[in-house]
Parts: C-alpha cells; structure tokens; sequence
C-alpha cells in the first residue's frame, strides 16, 4: 500500500481529540528532580512542555527518560517540582491525569494467555470504551486481523509491540507516552505508526515519543529534548537543537551523540 494510500486511511478513522481543557499546556513538567539515593540523579530540575505537538524525549541509556516517563504517569514519586497534564497535577489528581494518557513502556509485559482480541478488550473495558469498530480497524491496519484469536504468548516480538500500540492509543488519548516504540517493529510498520503518529498529531493528540532511531525522531518531532545524566541540555526544534550544539549542518545523528554523551 503507498504512503498515500496509508494517509488516506489514517485520516478518515477518528474525530478530533476531545478539546476539553484546552486552556492549559497538555503536559507541563516544571523544575523536576529526582534520587533514588546517593550520587543517582535521575532527573535533575527537567522543564518542558508539550502541547498539540509531537515532543521527542531522546538521550542515552540512563539518561532519565523513563524516570521522566513514570513521574508523568505518577508511577515514580519525584522529589521535588510539578508536572500537571491539562491543568491536572498529577501527584494531587492521579486518576483524573491518568484517564488522559495512553502509554506505551519500552518493557512490554502483557497477559500472554489472553488472545490479542481478549487482551484489547480488557484494556478497552478498564478505560470505559465501547469500541469494537475501532479495534478492528488497528488490527487490520498493522495487520493482525488474522491473527487476533492467537494467544499473546505465541505472538513475535514485533506482534506484541503493535499489540502494546494499540491498546496505547486506542481511544484517541489525549496525551500518548511512546516509550521506544520502534523495537520490534519492521520498516513497513515503523512507517504506518508514523504516519498514524502524524495523524492523531493533527487531530490533537499530544504525542512524546523516545527512540534510538534518530531518523525517526527528527522526521516526526515538532520539538526535540535531549537528556544527558537526568538534565536537559537541549530544548527546541531540529533547527535549534542543532544551533545549541554548534552543528548547525550536521546529521541529526551527529547531533545528538554530541549533546547526549560525555
């Protein structure tokens, strides 16, 4: 199927992201630090926003991304700072943040003895959504329509990063929290979850995406945030990031090897 083809379909599927709460930034992380104890800092006064946007979190292994990730989701409590999500402060108003995130670990642990249907209806039923017609369509669009009654446990690795996709971003969240969703996956699927990424961008959905594949991040990112050792070093556009490094013409690649490593 062209890319043509794939946008026209990506396109038509889903209304726009409820508009409700529009007056405050969909994420707003505000001087967040984190320890877990001694000399680890995790994240070290982070501040950033993301709104109507696609935000690429990047930096290397232990950079803080996916302590950042778990604050946001108040699964990790930070030390100090806030971060709200729509106004919602998600350590006052946890459940009220959360209803508003699809989130997508970059450590998939699902129900394996549960079919791929059954696992999309479970996660549909605890987020209250009535959407048989929208899960066939996910699993017809990365291409698991004939493989929905397999048990989670016999599915490949790049089958159950789809399945962890959709059921992510499944309901059109408001916010989606893809944490390296690109494991696993082959070049014809990478493709069609940009493109799906482009379109809910579109419709209003707030996307942060990490990923080692610096392609993939400068292609979809309206604003990159580069992490090394828990601090932000650089904040802003492609075109940006690249002045504050002083490689103004160089591969995005170069780029963040250059901010994100010692």
């Amino acid at each position: 199927m062209s890319e043509d083809q794939l946008t026209r379909t990506a396109s038509t599927t889903y209304p726009p992201a409820d508009p409700s709460n529009t007056t405050e930034p969909m994420l707003s992380v505000e001087n967040v630090s984190k320890s877990y104890g001694g000399d680890v800092q995790a994240l070290d006064g982070v501040s950033l926003e993301a709104n109507d946007e696609v935000l690429g979190l990047v930096g290397a292994n232990g950079a803080g991304k996916s302590t950042l990730y778990r604050s946001i989701l108040d699964l990790t409590t930070h030390d100090s700072g806030t971060i709200r999500i729509a106004g919602y402060d998600v350590r006052k108003h946890s459940v009220e943040a959360r209803r508003l995130i699809g989130y997508l670990p970059e450590e998939l642990h699902l129900y394996d003895r549960l079919s791929g249907w059954e696992l999309l209806a479970l996660v549909a039923g605890l987020r209250d959504l009535d959407n048989s017609e929208e899960r066939r369509e996910w699993l017809d669009y990365f291409g698991l329509d004939n493989r929905r009654d397999v048990l989670v446990g016999e599915y490949s690795l790049g089958m159950r990063k789809k399945i962890g996709l959709i059921a992510a971003l499944m309901g059109r969240p408001r916010l989606a929290l893809l944490d390296e969703p690109l494991n696993g996956l082959d070049t014809d699927s990478m493709r069609r979850l940009r493109l799906r990424i482009e379109e809910m961008s579109r419709a209003g959905t707030t996307f942060v995406v990490s990923s080692h594949v610096m392609s993939f991040v400068e292609r979809i990112s309206d604003r990159i945030a580069v992490l090394r050792k828990g601090r932000l070093v650089a904040y802003g556009t492609t075109e940006s990031v690249r002045q504050q490094a002083g490689m103004p013409n160089s591969p995005f690649e170069d780029v963040f090897l250059q901010l994100a490593l010692d």
